[in-house]
């Protein structure tokens, strides 16, 4: 396991060194896969998670997208100017589907393997 996990919701913010990754509009189900890749981690770092919901402020969750080094986010969510301004960003990845985007990102996630591999790519 990872050496810290640290969660952060709007409006905060945390100045502590670490891999910064956004969860943008998850699900109960989607967040337990990140939870358990999370577990399987065994690099002693610090992981910044920052959580953010459709009924959070844009400015705050824009601030954290450009702090991020990993975006998940879920394609399903109700909000489609997120998922569509999420699916442009190069170090994004999705639950769901994108319907008439996956032009532009075709980053889908489907398990625990897979958000692990790419934390372990982000932190390396």
């Amino acid at each position: 396991m990872t050496d810290k996990v640290i969660i952060v919701t709007p409006p905060d913010d945390i100045l502590i060194d670490g891999i910064r990754v956004l969860l943008v509009d998850l699900n109960n189900s989607q967040t337990q896969l990140i939870s358990d890749a999370l577990n399987q981690l065994t690099e002693d770092v610090t992981i910044v998670t920052y959580l953010w919901n459709s009924t959070d402020s844009i400015d705050w969750l824009l601030d954290k997208k450009h702090k991020s080094q990993l975006i998940i986010f879920n394609a399903d969510s109700d909000n489609d100017i997120i998922v569509g301004y999420m699916a442009a960003q190069k170090n994004s990845h999705y639950f769901g589907t994108l319907r008439s985007l996956t032009a532009a990102n075709n980053c889908v996630i489907y398990n625990t393997d897979q958000i692990h591999n790419l934390l372990e790519k982000v932190i390396n």
